[in-house]
């Protein structure tokens, strides 16, 4: 049954399952998350409106793709995509083949195992790998990564387009690829942003570069986790000008995920702080959706919403 915010379906290409009691985490992960149930996800999917899913595998579990499969079958496999962590120095075509077989449609690459977060050349290595260990196994896969620097494309961009794109790998990066909103940089000014900032969120370090490879076709960006990148909770009025910039640059490149079920703002934690529980933030999913919705045309909405998603990850 339709929704009135979703008549045509509504696809979900970032969420999260935490289920420790079931699956452990990783000794040396970098976030200790409550449970995030198989249940709780499907009520909020339901109570939202969706139809599909893509469930990324939660960095708190390492490289184990184990529960990945049984989640991807609990939620069900015929609504459900997802995208796998691997280590690619050790993970084979064969072990590739069966996370196809099992629904995976992508990989993400885990910043913080290469210590890369705040790290360009780190993070070259790490792009670089992961993509020679997809390259002629993986046809269509995607690879998404996320980083905590926008400064940082303008050096990513020819590792990106000779490592990755020539692969035929499509490079998908989360969370409005970090750009922030007029209210979050704002409080950047004076810790290394230059320029109007205040006034005009294009100018800020990384914008043109983020927006020339989405022209070019060659980067996916997610409109995921607007809290990540603004403080105007609920509605985060001041993310129109970075979403309508996505779009007139290439609306065929721009995705929608929930971040369900919204773990804390990314950084690099003490060990004594990874172990700690970290509880969820709290979100008005709906009124972000809505607000969302008003900044684009029905036809926008639908090639965010479905026909990407649909293109992306073979449904």
């Amino acid at each position: 049954m339709s929704s009135p915010l979703f008549p045509d379906g509504g696809w979900d290409v970032h969420h999260h399952i935490f289920e420790p009691s079931r699956f452990p985490y990783d000794t040396n992960r970098h976030l200790t998350p409550p449970p995030a149930t198989i249940k709780q996800y499907t009520d909020f999917k339901s109570k939202i409106g969706l139809t599909n899913s893509v469930l990324t595998h939660g960095l708190s579990y390492g490289a184990d793709s184990t529960c990945l499969h049984t989640f991807t079958q609990d939620l069900g496999p015929t609504t459900t995509r997802s995208i796998a962590v691997i280590d690619p120095e050790t993970t084979t075509p064969a072990e590739l083949a069966n996370l196809h077989r099992n629904g995976v449609r992508g990989i993400r690459v885990n910043m913080y195992r290469y210590n890369a977060m705040h790290d360009v050349e780190l993070q070259k290595l790490a792009l670089t790998a992961h993509a020679r260990a997809l390259d002629g196994h993986c046809t269509g896969w995607s690879m998404a990564f996320t980083h905590t620097h926008p400064e940082f494309w303008a050096e990513l961009k020819p590792v990106i387009e000779d490592e990755v794109v020539a692969r035929g790998i499509r490079l998908v990066t989360d969370h409005f690829a970090l750009l922030k909103g007029r209210s979050m940089l704002s409080e950047s000014i004076g810790t290394g942003i230059q320029g109007d900032v205040d006034a005009d969120v294009t100018k800020q370090p990384g914008f043109e570069d983020i927006l020339d490879l989405v022209h070019k076709g060659h980067l996916f960006v997610k409109i995921s986790a607007p809290y990540r990148v603004s403080t105007q909770a609920p509605h985060f009025e001041d993310l129109k000008p970075l979403v309508r910039a996505l779009f007139d640059a290439n609306p065929q490149q721009i995705l929608w995920g929930s971040d369900w079920p919204h773990t804390p703002l990314m950084k690099v934690r003490t060990r004594e702080e990874a172990l700690k529980e970290a509880p969820y933030l709290e979100v008005d999913d709906m009124a972000w959706l809505r607000s969302l919705r008003s900044w684009l045309s029905d036809q926008e909405w639908k090639t965010l919403m479905v026909e990407n998603p649909q293109r992306l990850y073979d449904w």
